[in-house]
């Protein structure tokens, strides 16, 4: 996998160690700013039953698992555009039916947004992809730097999952 990335530059929001050690081991150069990938890591809360949740709690969770996310593809597609280049986005994040009604809704939104914006954006050459799952280690990783290479330059717009390794 040496090699993958390259010449990229990727920037990881929320992320832990094993994320950034894929990324660089697959040949990305870590950045804090201009880079050609984005990854989003959303953290996952704390599992609530849906008759426990307050309205500020669901509010929370979506904007969390959702608006916090549109929003820096956004951010980061309009740098991709102003230097006349393409881009990766890699949202990661629990699945659907993992940690209750308000990380359902959320993720199942994301799904949604990253079809929407990965048709949408491909026109600009920046691709958007998920990966729904609670798996933190290796497998998540060597995904990911996938996803985000040239290797999966035709992969936009996919929803993909990963079961935990035991």
């Amino acid at each position: 996998m040496n090699g993958w990335l390259a010449g990229k530059r990727a920037r990881i929001e929320g992320g832990g160690p094993a994320m950034a050690d894929a990324l660089a081991a697959a040949g990305a150069t870590l950045v804090a700013s201009d880079a050609d990938i984005w990854v989003h890591v959303a953290p996952p809360p704390a599992a609530k039953a849906a008759h426990d949740l307050t309205h500020a709690e669901w509010r929370a969770s979506l904007d969390a698992g959702l608006d916090r996310r549109f929003l820096g593809a956004k951010e980061f597609a309009e740098q991709c555009r102003a230097r006349g280049q393409g881009g990766a986005i890699l949202f990661i994040g629990a699945p659907e039916q993992a940690l209750g009604a308000d990380q359902a809704a959320a993720a199942g939104a994301l799904g949604n947004l990253t079809k929407t914006l990965g048709v949408e954006w491909a026109r600009d050459g920046i691709r958007v992809n998920s990966i729904l799952t609670q798996e933190t280690g290796p497998t998540l990783g060597h995904l990911a730097a996938y996803l985000v290479s040239d290797y999966a330059a035709y992969v936009t717009g996919a929803v993909m999952g990963i079961a935990l390794d035991d």
